[in-house]
């Protein structure tokens, strides 16, 4: 199947007789053609459909092209729009193509140049259906959502750009399988996958030679929690990235793709993360949403954790169980989801899992999530005061002053976690 077949062109214009001129020089290309005449019934084919290209027409009622390409432009930006007018000019094109409109042609306009448009963005915008052979790399990540197709649009695309990558979202979001799908789909498929973890105790002997071995026996790199990372380590991190030369266009032995829960750039602020590590890691940023923030997804994965868990007395999901699974908080996300479908499956008696069993496996694991949280956030913060005071040599004024904090607040906290800030000025000796 070649390219034209497998992609799908919106067309939007409110002359109905250029629409079906467009339409016809696509169709007989072998495209597959949507047809809008106004820019509202546009986002609704876009957004329902989700076209490889789009080709729309400047001056219409209502919404025009230029209205209608930010707004596509704001949902999916790896979409590439074409833009159609008999009022073009050179401003109107460089003005476009800054926004990041991909192409601008004016009517009447040629054919051959229309379909060579039409080709090139095509090249730019690569499937990523499941069902295609060449999506094997995501076959793992189960969606059918917009916004993440987008992203796993942009992840395809930056799979083998050489420079960091940091992966940004809440826990149990996926972080760790999109790393490895971006791997699977690189150039270094082949080379191995490591995964470091940078939890606290990262700066003794041991874990700086697990850091150094992982980082040199890797094709890709994933440093987990890297706002954990020991400042030691990040300063031998940052230079691995300067010697590699990648912001000088050159390709490393190694991709690095980091993840994080927390703000890198606060953490750059109170000091805990260095400022040139953070900048390093800015240039190419991916946001995992939360399974909240994709529900539409729920009963994808429900069905494709049950027939992950093999054999079991229950089947499926009765449609009240399902009906509280697609409605809970899921403070654990997908990993939570995952473990949820996996008990009710294992503990059910009957073919379709009961809502009730569902409703008190939610009540006890999100008590357990919430327990997890509590502990984590207690560690994050004696992690956050040990960093301060180390960094501030145990200066409690200066200290208090970068954690936006009163002294006597500041000092209330170092006593809840027995920290006495002359040991950090005894360390420096």
């Amino acid at each position: 199947m070649s390219a034209a077949d497998a992609a799908r062109i919106l067309v939007v214009d409110d002359d109905p007789d250029l629409l079906a001129l467009i339409d016809m020089r696509l169709s007989s290309a072998g495209y597959t053609v949507a047809q809008a005449a106004s820019g509202l019934e546009a986002l609704a084919i876009f957004r329902n459909e989700r076209p490889r290209v789009v080709v729309t027409d400047l001056r219409m009622d209502g919404m025009d092209g230029h209205a209608l390409f930010e707004r596509l432009h704001a949902e999916a930006p790896s979409v590439p729009v074409i833009i159609l007018t008999a009022h073009g000019t050179i401003p109107d094109a460089v003005a476009a193509t800054q926004r990041g409109v991909f192409s601008f042609l004016t009517k009447p306009f040629d054919g051959r140049e229309l379909l060579a448009r039409v080709a090139a963005a095509i090249a730019l915008s690569p499937p990523i259906a499941p069902e295609r052979a060449n999506a094997a790399w995501r076959k793992d990540i189960v969606t059918a959502d917009a916004a993440m197709d987008e992203l796993l649009r942009t992840a395809h695309r930056l799979a083998d750009d050489p420079q960091p990558l940091l992966l940004k979202g809440p826990r149990g979001s996926g972080k760790e399988l999109l790393a490895r799908a971006m791997h699977a789909c690189s150039r270094r498929a082949r080379q191995p996958f490591q995964v470091l973890q940078c939890g606290p105790g990262t700066d003794n002997s041991a874990a700086e030679a697990r850091f150094v071995a992982a980082f040199d026996g890797a094709g890709t790199l994933l440093l987990d929690d890297i706002d954990q990372l020991a400042l030691p380590l990040q300063t031998q991190l940052q230079a691995r990235i300067g010697t590699t030369g990648l912001f000088e266009g050159r390709r490393s032995a190694v991709r690095i793709i980091a993840t994080t829960t927390q703000s890198l750039e606060t953490a750059a602020h109170d000091g805990r993360f260095r400022a040139d590590l953070y900048y390093s890691f800015m240039r190419n940023m991916l946001t995992v949403p939360s399974l909240a923030a994709r529900r539409g997804d729920i009963p994808l994965l429900v069905a494709h954790f049950a027939a992950q868990a093999g054999k079991k007395t229950a089947q499926g999901f009765s449609p009240e169980a399902l009906a509280l699974l697609c409605e809970a908080p899921w403070p654990g996300n997908v990993r939570q989801l995952r473990g949820i479908v996996e008990q009710a499956l294992g503990l059910a008696v009957v073919p379709l899992v009961p809502a009730t069993l569902v409703k008190r496996l939610l009540a006890e694991d999100n008590e357990r999530e919430m327990a997890a949280f509590d502990d984590a956030r207690k560690a994050f913060e004696f992690d956050y005061l040990a960093q301060l005071l180390k960094s501030t040599r145990g200066n409690v004024a200066q200290a208090a002053r970068i954690a936006q904090r009163n002294r006597t607040e500041f000092y209330k906290l170092l006593a809840r976690h027995n920290l006495d800030p002359a040991q950090f000025k005894q360390d420096l000796k």
